[in-house]
């Protein structure tokens, strides 16, 4: 009787063995196809798709302050700025932060030269600022940060003035 019960026991010891084999590669697969394979890399258009489904534009309002003058007469100049994102959540972070912003844009405006405000090149520069002065403001969280962290794709992508007015 007790030969009877060897063999079977080998074949469940078999059995169990060729089934812990079968998990084991069942497992493996399972991470190589989830974990490991390689991923293609998006194309082109699927980055400029998902941007454009991602786009928000941030609406600060209308701004006037007076400008610098060189004949000592009184200027004013009255603007709309827009600031474009791609990431959903800036727009968040940009209210929050709102009076910073406002007052560094309020300031790097009420600087310009009345004479020199119209020219395409200087209001060119002076969106370049704005949006400098916008991410700095963000990225640092409103200065508490000493230094902003180096960025690919800065909160803020662009900056647009929706209306511009100088008197």
């Amino acid at each position: 009787m007790a030969e009877e019960k060897k063999p079977g026991k080998s074949k469940r010891v078999i059995i169990v063995i060729i089934a812990i084999v079968v998990l084991l590669i069942a497992g493996a697969g399972g991470t190589w196809w989830f974990i490991l394979r390689p991923v293609t890399a998006p194309s082109p258009a699927q980055i400029a798709k998902e941007k454009l489904q991602n786009t928000k534009f941030i609406n600060l309002g209308s701004f006037v302050t007076n400008l610098q003058s060189s004949n000592g007469s009184t200027h004013y100049i009255q603007v709309q700025i827009q600031l474009k994102t791609y990431n959903s959540v800036v727009e968040t972070t940009v209210k929050s932060f709102m009076p910073e912003i406002r007052n560094g844009i309020l300031m790097l405006l009420s600087a310009q030269n009345a004479d020199k405000v119209s020219e395409p090149a200087v209001r060119d520069q002076l969106l370049q600022e704005i949006k400098r002065q916008a991410n700095n403001t963000l990225e640092t969280d409103g200065g508490v940060v000493k230094s902003p962290p180096t960025e690919k794709n800065p909160p803020i992508a662009a900056v647009y003035f929706s209306s511009f007015v100088v008197q």
